[in-house]
């Protein structure tokens, strides 16, 4: 993170145990309150601050707009914060700034305690964060509380630092900041409720928020699902079998994976086990935006043997597709690509991962293009390929890759893209499956199962209520820890934990069905008995 190299001089406002300050950033600058045109008034359940008059650079400066906050106080030490903020120019982000901190620790997803280095933290939510939701653990042990109730999802990002400059140096300062729906920036908004709590008992506060998005934004347990087929809740073991690497190389043919699929449904039952296709449309990544079977696994009839084979043993195919990735050299880019790239809210144009994929080791990956699936041009396209193969080979599923990724798009909005996409892929097929790659809250309604490792991204226990999780592509295969297509090339094998969310997973390359005999008879012997 960077800092200032001036003290700000936001005034401080005083609310029972809480010191706050407030900010508007505009797309052209950062704005604080002036403090000879603001009022506090103590009212029976809290305060309200009247601002009628912003000021910048460090108090220098004096503009049009303020705000209004209603501070509510509710049980204990906790409020509850209300702000609309109105600005001279378009407001991008209105933050709080929770000042006067002794030093603190800042939780992770799985509750851990993290110092904070010199430069801060900075957490942001969709993603890293799973939820709007931050917990600081202050010396004496207790965790305050902060939280977001957002139904639509918007961006969070929550700064921890030491105060450099000012009244407060030395100090801790935990920044709340809300950022709008890029596609409506405006000169006036409302923020979604701020809450703020002391001593806080870390499950009850998270239940808190999992009940606010259950009530008003869509959040659905596991056992009241309705937006997949009955076999899902079948489900005990998944087999992933890759096909061909981004350089071209082979690890199954089509021919190949049926094998292993026969080979698991003559110990389990077929209905049981769901087929998951990285790398069948041929080269991984590359092919992305062009998916048809690859001549070089078996092609076309390849392909077809493979989906009536396993349908045949009760066996449910899933091929992978790229959810915002295309290759721009492709001759069919210029049909949907142009109109659709992923942007930040200020238009720059987006490019997420880098794979190594050539082994050049300048991760120069300008051939893929990061797209954003709310735009019309490429959301139509993906569901014309999708929906043409499965009405062709009528498999019983789609996975989605990287759907975590996100931005603040001006244009589109990328959860509202993801949900239309599904009704798409869904309309006319009850009993289809739509999956998907990683989750954060908004996103668990939308696909009851996503890709989880057992090496990375680790799941905390309360996700398991609303999904159900497979073993991601970068968890290797048993026979030589090979991770198959995924770019990290190697890593020791690792089983997924044996309990719910997760269902038994395992990894087939070139050589594995030979070479593992104990290790995949385990796995099968697990998912049996679950």
């Amino acid at each position: 993170m960077q800092f200032y190299s001036f003290d700000l001089h936001d005034p401080i406002f005083e609310f029972g145990s809480w010191k706050l300050s407030f900010q508007i950033i505009t797309l052209e600058n950062i704005y604080g309150l002036d403090p000879s045109h603001t009022t506090v008034n103590e009212l029976a359940d809290g305060w309200q601050i009247d601002c009628s008059q912003l000021s910048w650079a460090g108090q220098q400066q004096h503009a049009p707009g303020g705000m209004a906050i209603r501070v509510r106080r509710e049980a204990g030490q906790r409020l509850r914060i209300s702000i609309d903020a109105r600005a001279p120019h378009k407001i991008r982000v209105v933050k709080m700034l929770i000042r006067d901190l002794p030093t603190i620790s800042v939780l992770d997803l799985l509750d851990n305690d993290r110092d904070i280095p010199n430069d801060g933290i900075l957490d942001k939510y969709p993603n890293p964060l799973r939820l709007p939701l931050l917990f600081a653990r202050l010396p004496d042990g207790q965790c305050l509380g902060l939280r977001s109730e957002d139904e639509h999802a918007r961006a969070k990002r929550f700064a921890s630092y030491q105060e450099r400059m000012g009244s407060l140096k030395g100090t801790y300062t935990i920044e709340c900041i809300h950022e709008d729906d890029a596609r409506w920036f405006d000169t006036q908004t409302t923020v979604p409720d701020w809450i703020l709590d002391r001593d806080v008992a870390i499950d009850e506060f998270r239940n808190e928020q999992l009940a606010f998005n259950e009530a008003h934004a869509g959040l659905i347990p596991w056992d009241q699902r309705t937006d997949m087929p009955a076999w899902t809740r079948d489900l005990r073991l998944c087999l992933t079998l890759h096909g061909m690497h981004w350089s071209g190389y082979t690890f199954n043919t089509y021919d190949q994976m049926l094998e292993i699929i026969r080979f698991a449904a003559a110990r389990m039952d077929g209905n049981q086990i769901l087929a998951y296709l990285p790398g069948w449309e041929g080269r991984y990544y590359w092919q992305y935006g062009d998916f048809r079977p690859e001549p070089l696994l078996g092609g076309e009839e390849g392909f077809a043997r493979l989906c009536a084979g396993a349908k045949a043993l009760g066996v449910h195919v899933m091929p992978m597709f790229g959810g915002n990735c295309a290759n721009s050299w492709f001759p069919n880019f210029h049909e949907f690509g142009p109109s659709s790239h992923m942007k930040s809210a200020t238009r720059n144009v987006f490019h997420g991962n880098q794979p190594d994929w050539d082994l050049s080791r300048t991760q120069d990956t300008g051939w893929q293009a990061w797209l954003n699936p709310g735009a019309p041009a490429w959301q139509t396209e993906l569901t014309r390929q999708i929906t043409r193969l499965v009405d062709q080979y009528d498999f019983d599923a789609v996975f989605i890759d990287t759907v975590e990724v996100w931005a603040n798009d001006p244009d589109f909005n990328m959860r509202e893209g993801y949900r239309q996409l599904v009704d798409r892929l869904r309309d006319g097929r009850p009993d289809f499956l739509v999956t998907a790659e990683d989750w954060y809250d908004g996103l668990l309604p939308i696909f009851p199962i996503f890709q989880q490792s057992g090496n990375w991204r680790q799941v905390p226990d309360w996700v398991g209520r609303y999904v159900r999780l497979i073993g991601h592509i970068c968890d290797s295969e048993p026979s030589r820890g090979s991770t198959g297509v995924f770019e990290w090339g190697y890593t020791p094998y690792k089983p997924l934990p044996n309990r719910d969310p997760y269902i038994t997973t395992i990894a087939f390359t070139d050589g594995t069905l030979e070479n593992a005999q104990a290790e995949i008879e385990a796995a099968i012997a697990q998912a049996k008995l679950r």
